[in-house]
């Protein structure tokens, strides 16, 4: 939102920034700046960058907020800022998220993880067992920062998880994450799923949270997502189907006896979605939103291709 006559911060800048001030001062300080900006979560933002930039939790930051700010850390601090003003997301500027409860590095060129996303590990752990004395075998498809399959991996030590992107910055991201993460249960691998077949088959579970946006939707985006974040894993340059209708001729010869597969779809997507697969037994979960946000599908006879894809 512009900035008012009235704002507490009108003349506030990055380059401004008080100086001498307590930590506590100078993050309200941030919040209000942040909220004149128009940038959502501005205490959360503020916490965070403060956080980062001293290196210490968000406990210890409440707790030690009557301390100066160190004078040596406003450089980093106005840098870091500067970039969020521009709209550039959080998780880019401070080069790590978090993604069910496992810290991830990240950086420019990979997709960022959403909460919503969460619910699908949530069910595709549903569908792991705790322990297996056969092998169970998990694909993630369009892995990006390798999120879910790190997830996955770590959550079922005695799964075994292959991730596939096309993008080199998405795999050497997910790549260094599961060292970060000492997982040796999970690898990554380039592929492109539309046009070529994972090897590895057959797969227990699929899970995917493929490029899902119209491309005519692509300019209504926010900023942070229409400015920064990779168009290729956003959307499929089309309707948003693509990538479901390449799944439904891929996955009953990917599928072992009784598998199944997980996808994310978007919002009022789930039954043109599912209608793309009129072979597989479906159901649908909704995220804590109450939005139709997974198909869950598993095929009688996954050796028989559907007859038909629209």
């Amino acid at each position: 939102m512009p900035s008012s006559p009235s704002s507490p911060c009108r003349n506030t800048t990055p380059s401004n920034l008080p100086s001498g001030v307590s930590i506590g001062e100078l993050r309200r300080t941030l919040v209000r700046l942040l909220q004149t900006e128009g940038l959502d979560s501005p205490q959360r933002t503020a916490e965070l960058l403060l956080c980062h930039v001293l290196g210490w939790s968000r406990l210890e930051l409440l707790l030690r907020q009557h301390e100066p700010f160190p004078h040596t850390a406003r450089p980093t601090l106005l840098r870091l800022l500067r970039r969020r003003l521009r709209r550039e997301p959080l998780q880019y500027v401070l080069g790590e998220t978090e993604f069910f409860g496992l810290p991830l590095l990240l950086q420019r060129g990979v997709f960022i993880p959403r909460p919503e996303t969460e619910v699908l590990v949530e069910e595709a752990l549903a569908h792991i067992p705790p322990e297996s004395g056969t092998p169970f075998r998990v694909l993630d498809i369009g892995t990006g920062s390798g999120c879910i399959a790190l997830a996955l991996a770590f959550h079922r030590p005695a799964a075994t998880v292959l991730g596939i992107d096309i993008a080199t910055t998405a795999l050497r991201c997910a790549r260094r994450n599961a060292r970060r993460l000492g997982l040796r249960n999970v690898r990554f691998l380039s592929l492109d799923i539309l046009r070529d077949t994972p090897p590895g088959a057959p797969f227990q579970l699929i899970v995917a949270n493929p490029p899902y946006i119209p491309i005519d939707l692509l300019p209504q985006l926010q900023p942070e997502v229409r400015l920064f974040e990779p168009h290729e894993a956003l959307t499929d340059g089309a309707d948003g189907l693509l990538f479901y209708r390449r799944f439904a001729e891929l996955f009953p010869s990917l599928l072992a006896p009784g598998g199944h597969f997980l996808l994310e779809v978007a919002d009022g997507m789930a039954t043109h979605v599912a209608a793309l697969f009129p072979g597989a037994t479906l159901r649908i979960r909704r995220d804590y939103a109450g939005i139709e946000r997974v198909l869950i599908g598993t095929y009688a006879s996954p050796s028989i291709p559907p007859s038909s894809v629209p």
